[in-house]
């Protein structure tokens, strides 16, 4: 046999042979070859399917994120080309990038429940006693500054009346800094006199100012002011201005000629931020304070009655003051006194009246609860007083929620002497029985007459 009939034997008994094995499967195996085609078949579709659906969502994702960048690049585009908002943990602010332009919002609350009870017969009235709640006080302040020329700051505080909710401009201020410990400010707000006074609302010891700092201080006055600090412990202020308590006045009706205010403060120990408050804080150094103030101003007949003060006399005011600050402890005293010149047949009297403020308070746990003292004096050197002087006595305490962002003070107030204490007079001035303090309005105090005052504060 050749080797080519050899070759085509074997491929014959192969193909027999499988041909045979194929006739051999059953039915069975058969259909169950093919179900394991399909159910690969089916894996396989569902792979690709799962894919597509994949691509699909990321897809859409896409779409989706770059619809929320083209809205805020449409945000920031009205925001002034990289302006910056946010809370830098005082103070909620919106400013520039480049830091050119500053804006600060803060706010004030103070809400309280008063109760007078006056040491009045039947003869005076029938219901001696009043009760009642007082938001005392709701501001809204905003400072920054403003790159122009150099930086310039600003200051505005709204204010709401207390007796009818009426929104004024209390502050409103614009400082630039000439030099190192060298500073301009102009506008309207405090004069530098008391220190009481100068001391925030927020930040006050007791519910409220005491009645002979609201007997002497001057106030607020339009004015420009040449603040001085020629070392880190020194601060000097002088301020030319319309006079006490003159507030937005026009040409023609302030009743001064000239009014000069100066005032200086001395951290022999310590810093001067502690003179912000009263308070001793945990973590503070030994501070100990001292500061004098002076005010001259002479009145201008002509536009009498047109102002607050009086245009037919001469007015003279000083204080010396000081303040301990150690371990929780804080103590502080001031004496002010005031000498009035009245023209002759003004029907204003010349007199020399004297105060005496001395207050106190101990942080018994610290930073969260401070009991505190207070006494007060005034001479009003009336004579057409039958009693020209008073004695006041104040005891309570303070709950630091949040040091004075959030706190809750509890105050009585006594009148130990002073049965003509409602009719002391100085013209230049506040009142020191006035309801911003919690009495009545309008009712004669005398002896014995007990303010009881609960407020709560927060800041924002």
């Amino acid at each position: 046999m050749t080797v080519r009939n050899l070759k085509w034997t074997m491929a014959l008994v192969v193909t027999m042979v499988m041909a045979s094995q194929l006739n051999a499967a059953t039915d069975a195996e058969w259909e169950a070859r093919v179900q394991r085609l399909e159910n690969r078949i089916a894996e396989l579709e569902s792979d690709k399917n799962g894919n597509w659906l994949n691509e699909r969502r990321a897809e859409e994702i896409k779409s989706l994120v770059q619809d929320v960048l083209a809205d805020a690049d449409t945000r920031a585009s009205l925001m002034a080309d990289g302006a910056v908002a946010g809370h830098d943990g005082k103070h909620f602010f919106l400013a520039s990038a480049d830091g050119s332009f500053l804006l600060e919002f803060a706010g004030q609350i103070q809400f309280r429940w008063i109760s007078n009870f006056e040491n009045q017969d039947a003869a005076v009235s029938d219901d001696p006693d009043d009760h009642g709640f007082q938001v005392r006080r709701t501001k809204l302040n905003f400072s920054g500054h403003v790159e122009a020329g150099g930086k310039w700051e600003y200051d505005i505080t709204l204010a709401g009346d207390r007796g009818n909710g009426d929104v004024e401009v209390e502050d409103v201020v614009i400082a630039r800094k000439l030099a190192d410990g060298l500073k301009l400010k102009f506008g309207k707000f405090k004069l530098p006199f008391l220190r009481e006074e100068l001391t925030s609302s927020k930040r006050q010891l007791a519910v409220d100012r005491s009645s002979v700092t609201e007997f002497f201080t001057l106030d607020r006055s339009e004015q420009i002011q040449l603040e001085i600090t020629p070392a880190d412990n020194i601060k000097a202020v002088v301020s030319f201005n319309d006079g006490a308590d003159e507030e937005f006045s026009t040409i023609g009706a302030d009743e001064v000629e000239l009014s000069v205010t100066a005032r200086i403060d001395v951290a022999l120990a310590g810093n001067l931020k502690q003179m912000k408050d009263f308070a001793a804080w945990s973590g503070e150094p030994f501070g100990l304070f001292v500061g004098g103030a002076v005010h001259y101003q002479t009145g201008d007949a002509k536009n009498d009655g047109n102002g607050s003060s009086s245009g037919l006399a001469n007015y003279f005011g000083w204080t010396i003051d000081g303040s301990v600050e150690t371990n929780g402890l804080n103590i502080f005293a001031a004496l002010m006194g005031n000498s009035h010149d009245a023209d002759t047949g003004s029907g204003r009297f010349d007199g020399d009246q004297l105060g005496l403020l001395i207050q106190g308070g101990y942080m018994v746990i610290p930073d969260k609860v401070e009991p505190f003292v207070r006494f007060e004096w005034i001479d009003s050197d009336q004579a057409a007083l039958t009693d020209d002087d008073a004695m006041l006595l104040t005891i309570g305490g303070n709950v630091y929620f949040k040091k004075h962002n959030a706190k809750l003070t509890v105050d009585v107030v006594l009148i130990l002497d002073g049965d003509d204490f409602s009719s002391f007079s100085n013209d230049f001035t506040n009142s020191q029985d006035g309801d911003g303090l919690g009495f009545a309005s309008g009712d004669s105090l005398t002896d014995d007459t007990v303010l009881v005052r609960i407020q709560f504060q927060l800041l924002f």
